[in-house]
């Protein structure tokens, strides 16, 4: 979820790993002749005497100015208007569409793509041609029933961020399988330090030990949860029983920061940041959300969560959820057609990559500076295998996610029913 109110809101993530995620290489950048970026300039002739048009660009998250100025630099007579969107993203845009609010173009979670696709929301752009730039795996998380609607921009994966100084001092090795992750928890509690911390305030922010077994789920079974979403699975079958388990021991062995149970995303990044506790599951954002070149308490390091158990592979979930579509009801459809031809070019990619500090799902679009972690944390993922990470229909995030924070607060739960739970959420959007 950077993504930071989302669901699911390194030099760099090279175009390695999106390629193990898409299964697929990575196509030739345009030529220079005709990319957008080599063509950055006033248009010519017939744009002069356009009549003018706002783009109003909604999103949870900030853009690239500079790309918006180059494009604007490219058509002068369109002018993008950024409306950011912080908190309670889901149910704004929901009213704004229900009223039929002048909208252009927006981000949207996959699972939402799917919905407002079956209202003649959203404007179908399947063929496309720069659709051919991006990923095949971000292009069909934005497919609906052979219809394209919309690509995932950014990408980052889910990672537990780390105190790699402590690891030093206690002789502790990077941990690869969920017993490891345990032993070494073990350790770090024995030193004196919590082994990691997990705040409930903001629900989205609890979920990343347990929605880290997506990757799994999805690696015996691509098609899984749209098997949830029909109905033909359900959260009650046994390949799920053990869905909860991860956090809730975590929770019993105490290996959490205690009295952390309340705090918010930006509170559990300060006492991490203050060394009381040495891991903390997040998504790759956290990084360029609360660490600066100055930050010098210790040395910070990231690796894949490993929920894996047994024969099991080690899976890195990539969150890749901040689908650009263009609404149906639009007066600029094909100004809104230009801006996606535009920033779907690599080199106009590489742009918003670096400035927005994120991978993106361009094919050699990312930015080969945007992260100092990607030395250390590159050969790690590489060494994983990578999932895009699953669209949850829209009824399960307000039951999933206070289910985590009764678990945090070690209550007394039956895992069974809370899965009970967990169906009851789902069986609303069969």
């Amino acid at each position: 979820m950077g993504i930071k109110k989302g669901f699911w809101r390194s030099s760099l993530w090279s175009l390695s790993l999106l390629a193990v995620l898409a299964g697929c290489g990575s196509n030739a950048a345009p030529d220079s002749n005709t990319s957008a970026a080599g063509t950055a300039t006033n248009a010519a002739g017939g744009d002069a005497e356009k009549e003018p048009v706002v783009l109003k660009l909604t999103t949870w998250n900030p853009i690239s100015q500079t790309v918006v100025d180059k494009f604007q630099e490219k058509y002068p007579y369109i002018t993008i208007e950024h409306d950011k969107v912080y908190d309670q993203f889901r149910e704004i845009i929901r009213t704004r569409i229900v009223s039929k609010s002048d909208m252009d173009m927006l981000w949207l979670f996959p699972n939402q793509v799917a919905e407002f696709s079956k209202e003649d929301v959203l404007m179908d752009i399947t063929g496309s041609p720069w659709l051919d730039n991006y990923l095949e795996a971000a292009v069909k998380l934005g497919t609906v029933d052979g219809k394209t609607y919309g690509v995932p921009y950014n990408s980052q994966p889910i990672v537990m961020f780390y105190n790699k100084t402590l690891f030093g001092e206690l002789g502790l090795e990077i941990p690869k399988t969920w017993d490891e992750l345990l032993a070494v928890s073990e350790e770090i509690k024995a030193s004196g330090t919590a082994p990691m911390v997990i705040g409930s305030k903001d629900g989205w922010a609890t979920q990343f030990i347990t929605t880290s077994q997506f990757g799994l789920y999805q690696h015996d079974n691509p098609d899984v949860f749209a098997q949830l979403a029909s109905g033909e699975k359900k959260w009650t079958d046994p390949e799920f029983s053990t869905y909860f388990d991860g956090m809730k021991e975590l929770a019993d062995k105490g290996y959490l920061l205690e009295n952390s149970v309340g705090l918010s995303y930006d509170q559990v990044a300060q006492v991490f940041k203050e060394g009381k506790a040495a891991m903390w599951p997040m998504g790759e954002w956290g990084y360029s959300e609360n660490f600066d070149a100055d930050f010098s308490a210790f040395e910070l390091g990231a690796f894949p969560i490993p929920v894996n158990r047994g024969d099991q592979p080690l899976v890195t979930n990539l969150v890749s959820d901040n689908l650009l579509v263009g609404v149906s009801w639009s007066k600029h459809q094909e100004e809104i057609k230009l801006f996606m031809e535009f920033v779907a070019d690599p080199e106009i990619a590489k742009i918003w990559s670096g400035e927005t500090k994120q991978a993106v799902t361009v094919k050699g679009g990312t930015s080969e500076t945007y992260s100092p972690l990607a030395a250390s944390l590159q050969p790690l993922l590489d060494a994983s295998e990578a999932q895009i990470f699953a669209s949850m229909t829209s009824s399960i995030e307000p039951v999933m996610f206070p289910i985590f924070q009764q678990i945090l607060l070690k209550q007394d739960v039956n895992t069974a029913k809370l899965l009970e739970q967990m169906q009851a959420a789902q069986d609303k959007d069969i």
